[in-house]
């Protein structure tokens, strides 16, 4: 038998909103292409807890 277990984790590349106006990304390369291509710019807040990733927002 084989059982399939379904968690609410998120893919390691994977763009997610973390608090209001600000997103996680796994890595800065990651969070500057998410901003590149809707033609915006990084502005980088910090670490993510935990150390998993970074918190950027785009303007």
């Amino acid at each position: 038998m084989v059982t399939t277990v379904i968690t609410g984790c998120t893919a390691p590349n994977e763009i997610v909103p973390f608090r209001e106006g600000v997103l996680r990304a796994p890595s800065y390369t990651l969070a500057a292409d998410y901003c590149s291509a809707k033609s915006l710019t990084p502005k980088w807040i910090g670490r993510a807890p935990a150390e998993s990733g970074v918190l950027f927002q785009c303007y």
